[in-house]
């Protein structure tokens, strides 16, 4: 059929002017059936064109933003560096002037010394602290030693916390020598090949002192091996903090599916609530390893000492509010809702025959539409969820990049859109499954719809809060690809894309599947591929981001 064929079909009514598909019918169709179903293909046609053309003139400001924050972020702006070790004086195998009094080691952010802190081994094989250390400014120790160094080796190992309490330990050598003096006139010799007790002794010696000198090289090594950098507590520190992201993403976004998105039985409701509780526990475990984490870092200190740290308190926030949550989403947490054209078997049975068959088959249909909302009990796990939220306030980059306060709100809606994306899908592919082993797909459609808006306002937020914390945590764009931080941001972005992909297949291609075939298994089976494979993905999605928040820009 032709634009003008189209625009010549019998009018019926629309909405803004819109061309309504339903009322379309092909001039001179002799059948029909062969009209109507040539009209249902137009419709779904042009209800899909329209559908694409309304999210491309949406998501026009969207864009427009987008470019407006790369344009920034091109631009560039000048930002300390994640904390790392900078430099020291004397420098790692450099050689320095008898008597040293001062060892200066310099960090890219400030940072304080954390477990032995700073240790010298000298040449007897015997461990030195420094009798004072100057803090300069956070970024400059300047370690005084008293008396001062005399000639020969020196291994220095340092342990120090980030300001965002990341750990971080190193080692480095040098070489202290005398001052070169005159010697006086040599004695006389005696003649050659005739040698002399003094001969015999010094070769004595210097066999000695080769062994004493191998002796001290391996004293040495072992010394700066062990102040090399580890990376065990922050192997477990990641770990920590990946389950309690994961915890985070999956409990608030399943709870916001829960009141915005599903509606279905009351078990389903229920399994949607246990899977909250669940997400406490999750937390509550991951805010356990990441104290574990510090405590690696710093054997030597107390809780007291661990708490009154950033670090610390976001920890201890984690734990208690992963405990909040599983204790205060119990079952009088919340209340389930029936739809206000059910009614009950008491007044269905005052109904006249025909009018109680109708209701009985709208009150069959209306027991797949509950839907829960929070009562004033499920303040204690609201609470809970909110003090999580809070203590990514105190960790990571938010604590050592930019304006506090600032990228403390955006960081807050990066993770509160990732979590209503994320665990939306996961909480939509559970519902999804739940009923496919009843064998009842009744609507799948509807969810679908109602989640879609929801995400694409995620989503939004996400990329958009996304940039700015880039904008504010690289230097320059070229760390993207030079800087392991940048690299995993990049790793992290593919992955999202893939999310987004899927999210947008559901929206386009099979929700109008749905609507028109709702009982079809083939397109019910689809989506829940479609919703578990994209529930896998954000779990990749969450381990990046934990392996993001402890590497170096």
């Amino acid at each position: 059929m032709t634009t003008r064929e189209v625009n010549d079909a019998t009018p019926g009514p629309s909405l803004g002017g819109r061309l309504d598909p339903a009322h379309l019918k092909l001039p001179g169709s002799g059948s029909a059936t062969t009209g109507s179903s040539t009209c249902r293909v137009l419709r779904y046609r042009v209800e899909t064109m329209t559908a694409a053309a309304s999210l491309i003139h949406r998501a026009r400001p969207v864009v427009g933003l987008v470019l407006v924050v790369l344009a920034i972020l091109v631009g560039g702006r000048t930002a300390s560096a994640h904390t790392d070790f900078d430099s020291s004086s004397p420098a790692d195998g450099a050689v320095a002037d008898a008597p040293l009094s001062e060892v200066v080691v310099n960090f890219t952010n400030a940072a304080q010394p954390a477990g032995e802190g700073f240790e010298l081994l000298d040449p007897s094989g015997s461990i030195r602290i420094p009798s004072a250390v100057d803090e300069t400014d956070g970024t400059s120790f300047v370690l005084t030693f008293d008396p001062s160094l005399t000639a020969g080796t020196y291994g220095l190992r340092w342990q120090v916390q980030a300001g965002d309490a990341h750990p971080m330990s190193g080692s480095f050598q040098f070489e202290v020598t005398e001052t070169a003096a005159t010697t006086p006139a040599a004695a006389a010799t005696p003649a050659p090949g005739v040698p002399t007790s003094e001969s015999m002794s010094g070769m004595e010696m210097n066999a000695d002192a080769h062994a004493a000198m191998s002796d001290g090289a391996g004293a040495l090594e072992d010394f700066l091996a062990s102040g090399a950098d580890s990376s065990d507590a922050v192997a477990v520190g990641r770990v920590g903090r990946g389950v309690t992201i994961l915890g985070a993403v999956f409990g608030i976004g399943v709870l916001a599916a829960l009141v915005w998105t599903i509606r279905g039985r009351r078990e389903e409701l229920e399994t949607q609530v246990a899977w909250v509780r669940l997400a406490g526990l999750v937390l509550f475990t991951g805010g356990i390893i990441e104290f574990a984490s510090l405590t690696e870092a710093n054997p030597s200190a107390g809780l007291t000492a661990v708490l009154d740290t950033k670090a610390g308190l976001a920890t201890a926030l984690k734990m208690v509010g992963g405990l909040a949550v599983l204790i205060g989403f119990h079952q009088r947490a919340g209340r389930i809702i029936a739809p206000m054209h059910s009614l009950s078997a008491a007044v269905a049975t005052d109904l006249p025959v025909t009018a109680r068959a109708a209701t009985t088959r709208t009150g069959h249909q209306a027991e797949h539409e509950h839907r829960w909302a929070p009562t004033a009990s499920a303040a204690v796990g609201l609470g809970g969820l909110a003090a999580v939220l809070i203590s990514f306030w105190f960790d990571g980059h938010t604590v050592s990049k930019g304006p506090w306060a600032i990228h403390s709100v955006v960081n807050l809606v990066h993770l509160g859109a990732a979590a209503v994306w994320g665990g939306g899908v996961f909480a939509m592919a559970t519902v999804a499954w739940t009923r496919h082993r009843r064998q009842h797909q009744t609507g799948l459609a509807a969810m679908v719809v109602r989640f879609s808006s929801i995400a694409t306002v995620a989503l939004v937020a996400v990329v958009v809060a996304g940039l700015v914390m880039t904008w504010m945590i690289l230097d320059s764009p070229g760390d993207l690809f030079a800087t392991r931080w940048g690299q995993v941001l990049l790793a992290k972005i593919a992955v999202v894309s893939v999310a987004a992909g899927l999210g947008g297949y559901n929206h386009f291609r099979l929700r109008p599947r749905l609507e028109q075939r709702p009982d079809d298994p083939a397109v019910a089976k689809e989506l829940r591929t479609t919703l578990s494979i994209e529930s896998i993905v954000f779990v990749v999605v969450i381990a990046l981001t934990a392996v993001l928040v402890a590497s170096a820009t």
